[in-house]
């Protein structure tokens, strides 16, 4: 069962997968510890423009970066790399008036260092790498949040969201619950491609169901 590190999105794409398969997949999850391997990310250039305009709560970040790729776009011959920067252009152009206020608790944030990224759950080394942590409000009586930035070709369902809201809010409380006060509605997965937000206040009304949990208990089981 070695391996360094699970992200979230090996949870999500485990459990859409049938028994069948599940036990090559997680095999497939040792051979990635033993090759160390990994490619570049398809989707930096969006995730990273709206990671920063949401930071600065300034559209620009989105309108440079949406310039940039367009350029490349255009001046790109090879099909799959066209269709990349096209793929990402489509989600930035989302987001050219899009009103971050909305997903930010308060105008005034303190964003905060990221701790470790590795949180171990139930024996297994849990990824978990959100965009931002902030904290906000009174000096001594201050909330934290966190926000999760994600998009996939396959497309993320809600319940999808959950899980990593839910990683989210349990990374949180490790690392930060002494000193802060956690707010579950700010503890937040949006996939941008759609511009859906899930927070983990969603999890304990019992909106979106907790699957964090019930999805590490069988991969682990996998892994043997």
């Amino acid at each position: 069962m070695a391996i360094n590190k699970l992200p979230i999105k090996k949870l999500v794409e485990f459990r859409r997968l049938p028994e069948a398969r599940q036990v090559t997949f997680a095999n497939g999850l040792k051979i990635e510890k033993e090759s160390g391997s990994s490619g570049g990310d398809y989707w930096v250039r969006s995730i990273s423009a709206i990671s920063n305009a949401f930071r600065a709560n300034d559209n620009s970040f989105i309108k440079d970066k949406l310039d940039e790729t367009m350029n490349l776009h255009s001046l790109n011959q090879r099909s799959q790399t066209k269709t990349m920067y096209k793929r990402n252009i489509d989600i930035l152009e989302k987001y050219e008036e899009f009103d971050f206020s909305q997903w930010r608790p308060s105008v005034d944030l303190n964003f905060l260092k990221k701790p470790k990224s590795i949180l171990e759950m139930n024996g297994l080394p849990i990824q978990i790498r959100p965009n931002h942590i902030f904290a906000y409000g009174a000096k001594n009586n201050q909330s934290i949040g966190g926000i999760w930035f994600m998009t996939w070709l396959d497309g993320f369902k809600i319940d999808d969201l959950g899980i990593y809201a839910e990683a989210l809010h349990r990374y949180l409380s490790s690392y930060f619950s002494e000193d802060f006060i956690i707010n579950p509605a700010a503890c937040m997965a949006v996939d941008v491609s759609k511009v859906q937000v899930v927070g983990y206040n969603k999890i304990l009304s019992g909106e979106v169901p907790s699957l964090l949990d019930s999805s590490i208990y069988k991969i682990k089981k996998r892994l043997g």
